[in-house]
C-alpha cells in the first residue's frame, strides 16, 4: 500500500514536470528560430529620461554604479538620475561624495532618502515616481554596470505607443570566478535565451527583470504603479501591464553586465526571494490572467511562467523519492510494466532537462566549443546547488502561497576587484533557523545512504541521485559563506 502510494506520487510529480518540460521545449524551438540581432534603429528624438538607482547598504558597489550611470551618453538637460537610498550604513556618505563630483560637472543626480523603508524596493521606486520628470524610466540595481550607449540602444525600440518596457539581457562580470558563478551563469543564460527569447518570439508574456530595462512612465501609472504586496514587484507589475494590453520588447543583443552571487548563502537568499515572490504573484495574478482577454497560448505560457518557482517543490520531492522508487524496483515491489515506466520517465526527463540547459547556454555564449566542453561539470554543479537550496526554496514557495509576509532581503554585492573577501564573509551573513539546518543535515545523511545503496545494487542512477543530494546539501550546510575560487 505504502509502496504503491510512493510510486503513484512519483509518477504524478514526473507528469507535472513533463508538462513543464514540454512548454520549455516549445519555447526552445521558438528561441532557436528567433532573430538574435535586433534591428538597429537610430534615435530620432531625445525624450526626458529618469534613471532610478534603488540601493540599500551597497557600500562596496555604489560608487561603481554612480560612475557607470553618470557616464551614459545622453543630453544632460534631458537626463535626471535618482539615487533611491534606503541605506543605514556608510553607503550614503560614499554616495554623496561621489555624487558631488558629478554634480559639479553639471549632471542632474539627486540623493533621495525616505523617512522609513516602507515597501522596500517597490516602495522606493513608487516614491520616486511622484517626483521624477522623465517620460521614460530606466532602472539599475547596485551591481549593474550599464554601457555608455545604453539609452541610445534601447530608447529607439519604443517604436510604438503600446510598448511599455524594453528589457536587456544580463551578462556576468564574474562568471568565471568560481564553479558557483559558472553554474549560475548557465541558469541565467537559459532564462534570457530560451525563456525570454522564446516567449518574445512566441507572443507569450515576458517580465521586466527588476533592472537593466526601461519603462514608459505612462505604462507604470496606467497599470496601478509599483506595489509592495509581493517580493517580486517586477514580475507583478509586468503581468498587470501585459494583461492591460501593453507590449514588452526584449533586446537579446544588448547586454547589461552585472555581478553574480559568490556564496551559497547569497545565492540562496536571491533564489528564496524570487521563488517566494513568484508564488505571491500566482495568488495575486493567476485568476486575472485567465479572465483577461489575451489568447490561450499567452494564458498557458503565462501560467507556467508564474508557477516557475513551484518547480522547486516538484524537484525536491522527486529527488527525495526517486531513490526509494529505484530501491522498490530492485526489491520487486513494483511490477515489470511500472519498472519500464520508471526507466523511460527517468531517461526522458534527464535528457530533455539537459538539452534545454545545454541549448539555452550555447545560444548566449560566443565560444561554442569551449562552452560545450565546460558545460557538463558546471551543469552538474548547478544541479547540486539547486538541490542543496531546494528545501529552503520549498519553504519560500509554500509561504508565498500561504500569504506569509516577510522582509525584502537583498542579495549582497561585493565588487571583488576592490573588496577583501575576508571582510565580506564577516559583514554578509544570514541566520538560518536551527530546525531547518537539522532537517538539511538529515537530508545530507540520506544522500550518503543513497550513495551506499546505489553502490550495493550497482545502480548508477541511484548513486547519481545520492551524489547530487550529498554534494548540494554539503555546500548548503557546511559551506554557506565560503567564497570558492575554483
Amino acid at each position: 500500500m505504502i509502496a504503491n502510494g510512493i510510486f503513484y506520487l512519483w509518477v504524478t510529480l514526473n507528469a507535472l514536470l513533463f508538462f513543464y518540460i514540454c512548454v520549455e521545449i516549445v519555447l526552445l524551438l521558438f528561441a532557436l528560430t528567433a532573430k538574435k540581432q535586433n534591428k538597429q534603429i537610430a534615435l530620432k528624438s531625445y525624450p526626458k529620461v529618469t534613471i532610478q538607482l534603488p540601493v540599500y547598504n551597497e557600500k562596496y558597489v555604489v560608487e561603481r554604479l554612480i560612475d557607470a550611470v553618470c557616464k551614459i551618453d545622453y543630453p544632460q538637460e534631458l537626463l535626471e538620475i535618482h539615487l533611491l537610498d534606503d541605506s543605514t550604513d556608510e553607503t550614503s556618505s560614499l554616495a554623496l561624495l561621489k555624487m558631488k563630483f558629478y554634480q559639479d560637472l553639471g549632471i542632474d543626480i539627486k540623493h533621495i532618502q525616505r523617512a522609513d523603508r516602507v515597501g522596500f524596493k517597490a516602495g522606493a521606486l513608487d516614491y520616486s515616481m511622484g517626483i521624477c520628470k522623465g517620460e521614460f524610466i530606466a532602472i539599475f540595481d547596485a551591481d549593474f554596470i550599464p554601457s555608455v550607449d545604453f539609452l541610445k540602444q534601447t530608447l529607439p525600440h519604443f517604436n510604438s505607443e503600446c510598448i511599455g518596457v524594453v528589457q536587456t539581457r544580463w551578462s556576468h562580470i564574474n562568471e568565471n570566478f568560481s564553479f558557483l558563478t559558472r553554474a549560475q551563469a548557465i541558469m541565467l543564460n537559459t532564462h534570457f535565451s530560451i525563456e525570454h527569447l522564446g516567449r518574445t518570439s512566441s507572443g507569450a508574456f515576458i517580465n521586466f527583470n527588476g533592472t537593466a530595462g526601461i519603462w514608459r512612465k505612462l505604462c507604470i501609472e496606467d497599470t496601478g504603479g509599483w506595489q509592495a504586496d509581493t517580493l517580486t514587484e517586477d514580475l507583478d507589475l509586468s503581468f498587470r501591464a501585459q494583461m492591460k494590453g501593453w507590449k514588452f520588447n526584449y533586446l537579446f543583443d544588448v547586454e547589461s553586465p552585472a555581478e553574480l552571487p559568490i556564496t551559497v548563502d547569497a545565492y540562496k537568499t536571491q533564489q528564496y526571494r524570487w521563488s517566494k515572490g513568484a508564488a505571491e504573484c500566482v495568488r495575486k495574478n493567476i485568476k486575472n490572467l485567465w479572465l483577461s482577454p489575451v489568447g490561450l497560448w499567452q494564458k498557458i505560457a503565462g501560467s507556467v511562467h508564474l508557477f516557475n518557482s513551484s518547480i522547486f517543490i516538484i524537484v525536491f520531492f522527486l529527488v527525495m523519492t526517486s531513490p526509494i522508487v529505484f530501491w522498490m524496483g530492485k526489491e520487486n515491489q513494483i511490477t515489470s510494466v511500472n519498472l519500464e515506466l520508471i526507466s523511460y520517465l527517468s531517461l526522458f526527463i534527464t535528457c530533455f532537462i539537459t538539452i534545454i540547459f545545454f541549448a539555452g547556454h550555447l545560444i548566449v555564449v560566443n565560444s561554442k566549443w569551449k562552452a560545450a566542453l565546460l558545460f557538463w561539470p558546471n551543469f552538474y554543479a548547478y544541479l547540486a546547488l539547486s538541490v542543496g537550496i531546494s528545501f529552503y526554496m520549498v519553504i519560500g514557495v509554500i509561504e508565498g502561497y500561504a500569504g506569509k509576509v516577510s522582509e525584502f532581503v537583498r542579495t549582497p554585492k561585493f565588487n571583488l576587484n576592490k573588496t577583501d573577501s575576508k571582510i565580506l564573509k564577516k559583514e554578509y551573513s544570514f541566520k538560518n533557523k536551527l530546525n531547518i539546518r537539522l532537517l538539511e543535515l538529515f537530508i545530507l545523511f540520506y544522500g550518503c545512504f543513497v550513495i551506499s545503496l546505489g553502490a550495493y545494487y550497482l545502480d548508477f542512477f541511484m548513486m547519481n541521485y545520492g551524489v547530487v543530494i550529498t554534494l548540494g546539501f554539503t555546500l548548503k550546510v557546511f559551506f554557506p559563506k565560503y567564497i570558492f575560487k575554483f
